[in-house]
């Protein structure tokens, strides 16, 4: 900011400023998201969308996702289909951070193979570098929490050492098992995830459904006190061609869902002076609200957290940080 503010008008120096204002950004909300996710898989705090997911496809969408840092290295992939039952964003999540762990500690144009293949009754997913390697003292310790080992002063990157302890606590929530292997310092490292693979690819989806009507237009309120989230639900939504509004606060929010009538509701539980469960209850008291749509959301995925918002009459249950995806097919396919 204060370069922002020392150049003013140099439209140049501005534009590096906001750029390294983005990268910074976008690194902290991954290091938030990340302890965040670690915390709640350690809490039991966590749940997985299981479904049939061919891995293969998860890493392509991973290396793509990432090929702007990528394009500065030898990187070769190789990728058969092979099935799991899993939950497709936490698995993509896994690979994502395997695959940064490699760019972190690998020199610009060194080599990293990333494969996906059947080994007997297991589904592999390797990701090998030719980086710093790991030390033979470091190697049994290397998926504890804040665990790194030692860098140069001229490498700033590298994070905290918390991307392969939130990516074994990923794995094994799948039934499988991570593990790394190295010959020691500058020799390179590999990172092999095993998980139960499918006997056989699941059956191709029928058309129609709630993908053919994922171009409805709904009328969407949010309840939700944190200003940033609202307006980023907001966003993603009315990009979609919803109609929102939008209330900061329990008694807010109550009082726009009778008077707007909106056909569908995502109330934030952890809501100030009145909470999401009762902004419910309350909502459900009057004509107006019985046929509204409620969707409770939370940081909590636990079967009673699901049951409680149950029996305070939401409809639905998302757990934060939303998975758009899954919200927009849940907009879509509602009854109302």
């Amino acid at each position: 900011m204060e370069v922002v503010e020392h150049f003013g008008a140099d439209a140049q120096a501005t534009l590096r400023a906001r750029q390294i204002m983005s990268r910074q950004l976008k690194h902290l909300v991954r290091l938030v998201d990340d302890l965040l996710d670690v915390a709640r898989v350690t809490t039991g705090k966590i749940e997985l969308h299981r479904q049939s997911v061919d891995i293969a496809e998860n890493v392509k969408s991973c290396v793509n996702a990432l090929a702007e840092r990528l394009s500065a290295y030898d990187v070769k992939m190789e990728a058969e289909p092979v099935w799991v039952d899993g939950d497709s964003t936490r698995l993509e999540q896994v690979c994502a951070n395997l695959l940064r762990n490699a760019l972190e500690y690998t020199p610009a144009g060194g080599r990293i193979r990333v494969s996906v293949k059947s080994e007997g009754g297991d589904a592999v997913l390797r990701v090998e570098d030719n980086g710093v390697g790991i030390s033979a003292e470091l190697l049994p310790r290397i998926f504890d929490l804040f665990v790194q080992d030692k860098r140069g002063l001229d490498r700033s990157g590298g994070g905290l050492g918390i991307g392969l302890t939130l990516t074994r606590r990923l794995v094994e929530l799948h039934g499988g098992t991570v593990e790394a292997a190295s010959s020691g310092p500058g020799l390179g490292s590999v990172f092999t995830v095993r998980l139960p693979r499918l006997a056989a690819p699941p059956l191709k989806p029928q058309p129609g459904g709630v993908a053919a009507s994922a171009n409805i237009r709904r009328r969407v309120l949010i309840v939700e006190d944190n200003a940033d989230a609202r307006e980023s639900l907001r966003t993603i939504l009315e990009l979609a061609g919803h109609e929102i509004y939008e209330a900061g606060d329990g008694p807010g929010g109550v009082e726009q869902a009778l008077a707007l009538t909106p056909e569908i509701a995502l109330i934030d539980i952890g809501l100030p002076s009145l909470d999401g469960y009762e902004a419910a209850r309350r909502i459900r008291s009057l004509p107006a609200g019985r046929k509204m749509f409620l969707v409770a959301l939370t940081g909590y995925g636990q079967p009673r957290d699901r049951e409680q918002a149950r029996e305070a009459g939401f409809d639905a249950h998302l757990v934060k940080p939303v998975d758009f995806q899954r919200l927009s097919a849940m907009i879509a396919g509602a009854p109302v």
